[in-house]
């Protein structure tokens, strides 16, 4: 394939959209926008081609969209290291369109081995980072709720109240007992 008869393109993601800069075979610049929901996404696999090389930065959903980039339209998607990318994160001024055009600009100017790309992980490694980011999200929540039920025995003078007395259901309807009206809702029913 010659390089001379490929597009270059960079998508700058963000949690609810992408702005995507396609570098075309004449050398100008089409910018596109769209969704980070499925429609948003079917609408730029068919604004990609096979021949087309793509750059996304690091990130989760980078991952996700490069994986299907490469198994939808059968173009190159490289995942790039966003703190090896000074261009995009010490530029002066920083708007989603400039970062996918610096993103095309990155991948038609440099080859493969001087690009700072992140090897995409396997489907069970994102089950993993996936898995992890639940357990941790789950004991953030759990130790909140600990807190906030420590800080309403704390309240109404109930210092003797231990982690070990809330360790089970069973102990934590027990101890709440101990409080007034208002506070023993507030405990029966946590954030």
């Amino acid at each position: 394939m010659a390089e001379e008869k490929r597009r270059y393109v960079g998508i700058d993601l963000g949690k609810c959209e992408y702005t995507t800069a396609i570098i075309g075979l004449n050398g100008r610049i089409a910018i596109h926008n769209g969704t980070t929901m499925e429609k948003g996404w079917a609408a730029l696999y068919r604004l990609l081609g096979k021949s087309d090389k793509v750059a996304l930065e690091a990130g989760n959903l980078a991952f996700k969209m490069a994986r299907e980039i490469t198994q939808r339209v059968g173009c190159e998607a490289r995942v790039l290291n966003p703190s090896k990318l000074p261009m995009i994160w010490n530029a002066p001024t920083k708007t989603d369109k400039e970062d996918a055009m610096k993103l095309a600009h990155l991948v038609e100017e440099r080859r493969d081995e001087k690009l700072p790309t992140v090897p995409l992980p396997s489907e069970r490694e994102m089950e993993w980072r996936e898995l992890i980011s639940n357990y941790k999200r789950e004991v953030k929540w759990r130790v909140r709720v600990i807190n906030t039920l420590h800080s309403l025995f704390w309240n109404q003078g109930h210092t003797r109240i231990a982690k070990k007395d809330l360790a089970t259901a069973a102990k934590a309807r027990e101890a709440t007992r101990l409080l007034a009206w208002q506070m023993r809702e507030d405990a029966e029913d946590p954030p």
